[in-house]
């Protein structure tokens, strides 16, 4: 799921039964109207999708077990319209689990996630026409997710199994050309094998994000089965951190997190899923979906001490929905799976596996 920069549309990607992607109309925040749904040729999810910094243009990831690897959507910026958008590019050699275009360059990141590739590639999608592979970047393993803070020109890269776990963080001032900083080595801290659940431990880095005001990083971490992920606010130079030396600072977990049994209805319950930073005032929140936690909001106004502070049940209408039987085996609604901030129009948009799309504001 992926909010456009002027806040006026909503792009919703595909999982568990369900294939390609579809534009929602969120500038009237009450009420959402969908634009369209673009199917894939070969009924394929697009597990990731985000828009382009050019208006009209977003990319969509093939989830791994079809043939492909991106898609990129014109819906307006030439071929296609807003109710009439159409596939102008695409790659079919290796695979994304997710893609990252740059925030104001014609630069698309997508992470391999697989063992035996590099974290991630560059492509220049000056083209959007023809997207050209730039080169690959990182240390074997299953690179996760990617964000970028084009303002202090970093990039984040999570790695949740193989070769490396952990984080690096990049300069990527020339944009096609990523420079490693520095990176925090999971595997030399405490797993979460060996901790309790609320305690602070390592391991499966899912995804990271900047914060705006401060020299911070809040990374999530993201379990299956077990003692639950939770999220760490890194320092890298708000006080003895550096972006070279990252220094965890914080800890936290969801508000009802307990041991998740390897049952798949219970699977990734109460463990951390995608989340955004919120400068609201003197404040700096998390909003997050955290699964069966559905949306919850964390207060890291001090980043050694982060708090739950409220929390959304995003299980609306649930009994007048039709579930099909691959969602249904994630046992019950809530399963929130994504939140994103907007900062022109102060609102988060957030997607539920079960319920669909919501629109939130935050109040004091």
């Amino acid at each position: 799921m992926s909010v456009r920069k002027d806040g006026k549309y909503a792009v919703v990607g595909t999982k568990w039964g369900t294939t390609g992607t579809v534009l929602v109309d969120v500038s009237d925040s009450s009420s959402l109207k969908q634009v369209h749904y673009l199917g894939n040729s070969n009924d394929a999810p697009n597990i990731d999708v985000k828009f382009d910094s050019r208006n009209g243009l977003y990319h969509r990831a093939i989830e791994k077990t079809w043939s492909g690897n991106f898609e990129i959507v014109d819906y307006g910026f030439s071929a296609g319209t807003p109710t009439n958008p159409t596939v102008v590019g695409s790659v079919s050699d290796g695979k994304s689990h997710n893609v990252r275009p740059h925030p104001t360059k014609p630069v698309l990141y997508t992470m391999n996630y697989g063992l035996e590739s590099n974290g991630f590639d560059v492509y220049d999608v000056s083209n959007p026409t023809s997207p050209r592979k730039l080169g690959e970047y990182g240390p074997q393993g299953a690179g996760h997710d990617i964000n970028v803070d084009p303002e202090r020109d970093l990039l984040c890269c999570a790695y949740q199994s193989g070769q490396f776990i952990g984080f690096i963080i990049y300069d990527v001032s020339d944009p096609r050309n990523p420079t490693e900083i520095g990176r925090f080595d999971y595997t030399k801290r405490k797993s979460y094998d060996e901790a309790n659940v609320g305690e602070e431990a390592f391991g499966a880095a899912h995804h990271g994000h900047f914060d705006p005001r401060r020299d911070l990083l809040v990374l999530g971490d993201e379990r299956p089965q077990g003692v639950p992920g939770g999220k760490h606010v890194f320092d890298i130079g708000w006080k003895n951190g550096s972006l070279k030396n990252p220094v965890p600072v914080g800890f936290t977990v969801s508000p009802n997190a307990r041991r998740m049994e390897d049952e798949y209805a219970e699977r990734f319950d109460w463990t951390g899923h995608h989340f955004d930073i919120v400068p609201k005032g003197e404040a700096t929140l998390v909003a997050s979906a955290d699964w069966h936690e559905g949306v919850v909001v964390y207060d890291i106004t001090d980043p050694t001490t982060p708090t739950p502070v409220d929390r959304y049940r995003t299980d609306d209408g649930v009994s007048d929905i039709r579930v099909n039987d691959e969602v249904s085996q994630l046992g019950k609604a809530p399963m929130a799976w994504k939140t994103e901030y907007n900062e022109e129009r102060d609102f988060i948009v957030a997607s539920d596996t079960f319920t669909g799309l919501y629109t939130f504001e935050l109040t004091s």
